[in-house]
C-alpha cells in the first residue's frame, strides 16, 4: 500500500505531466501551420500525436491507481491542494481578500482588439497555455484579454463586464481556484458566462459550478479544433437564449 506521501508524490507528477501534454500538444499544432503539405513533417506529427495520446493514458493510469480519478472519464488530471469533498457545503470558501485600495488603475490589453468576433476573457495561471489558446482565438477573429490568476482577472471583468462575452476559466491556479473565482465572478454579475478548462476537477466542486450555470467544460489537454468548437457553441447558445 503506497504512503500518503508516495500518493502525493503520483498526483504532483500527473499534473506536471497535464500540464507539459497541454503545451506541447498546442505548440504542435501551430507548428503545423508551417509545414502543410510536407509528407515527411505530417509523417512526423502523426507519430508526435501517438505519443501524446499514450502520455495522456499514462496520465490517467497515475490518477487511477492513486485513487483520485478525474472529473469525467478519460481526461487527464491536474492537481492542487484544496479543502476536502463537503467541508463547505453549497458554496465554495470565500476568496482571500484584498483591500480596495490595492487595486490598481490599470489598462486592460486587449489581443486582435479590432478583431470582428466576441471579448472573451482567458484566466489561466500557465502562460505559454495562454499565449497559444490566445493566439488560436485571435486568428479566428476574436479579441482576447487574459488574466494570470483570479485577482487580476476579477478586476479586468469589473472594468469589462459589459464588452465580456465568455470566460474560458482554468480549475487549478494558486490562492484562488477556479471554483473561488467562478463565484466571485457571480457576485459581480450572476450571469456571468464561464467555461471551465482542466485537466481535473474536484467533483463536489463541479456540480456546483454546474448547477450555479457553468456553460460548458473543456477538458485539458484540447486541442484547436476542440477550443474553437467549445467557444462557438457557447456564445451561439447564449444568443439563441436572448432571441
Amino acid at each position: 500500500m503506497p504512503s500518503p506521501e508516495e500518493l502525493q508524490w503520483v498526483k504532483s507528477t500527473a499534473n506536471e505531466l497535464n500540464n507539459l501534454l497541454q503545451v506541447i500538444t498546442e505548440s504542435s499544432q501551430f507548428l503545423q501551420r508551417f509545414t502543410g503539405g510536407n509528407p515527411e513533417a505530417a509523417r512526423y506529427y502523426d507519430m508526435m500525436r501517438s505519443a501524446l495520446d499514450r502520455a495522456a493514458q499514462l496520465s490517467r493510469s497515475m490518477l487511477e491507481r492513486s485513487g483520485q480519478s478525474g472529473d469525467r472519464p478519460g481526461s487527464a488530471a491536474k492537481v492542487h491542494p484544496f479543502p476536502s469533498p463537503g467541508s463547505f457545503g453549497s458554496e465554495p470558501p470565500p476568496a482571500q481578500q484584498r483591500p480596495a485600495s490595492s487595486v490598481p488603475n490599470f489598462e486592460v490589453r486587449i489581443a486582435n482588439a479590432q478583431g470582428p468576433r466576441e471579448l472573451i476573457l482567458i484566466v489561466d495561471d500557465e502562460d505559454f497555455v495562454t499565449l497559444l489558446a490566445q493566439r488560436v482565438l485571435t486568428d479566428e477573429g476574436y479579441r482576447v484579454a487574459t488574466a494570470r490568476d483570479g485577482f487580476q482577472a476579477l478586476d479586468i471583468y469589473k472594468k469589462l463586464q459589459n464588452e465580456i462575452e465568455l470566460v474560458i476559466l482554468d480549475f487549478t491556479m494558486p490562492i484562488m481556484d477556479g471554483a473561488e473565482v467562478f463565484n466571485e465572478l457571480r457576485m459581480i454579475n450572476p450571469q456571468v458566462p464561464v467555461v471551465l478548462s482542466s485537466g481535473f476537477t474536484e467533483q463536489d466542486k463541479l456540480k456546483w459550478m454546474l448547477a450555479k450555470g457553468l456553460r460548458g467544460f473543456i477538458p485539458k489537454p484540447y486541442t484547436q479544433q476542440k477550443l474553437l468548437l467549445q467557444v462557438r457553441s457557447t456564445l451561439d447558445a447564449m444568443k439563441s437564449e436572448r432571441r
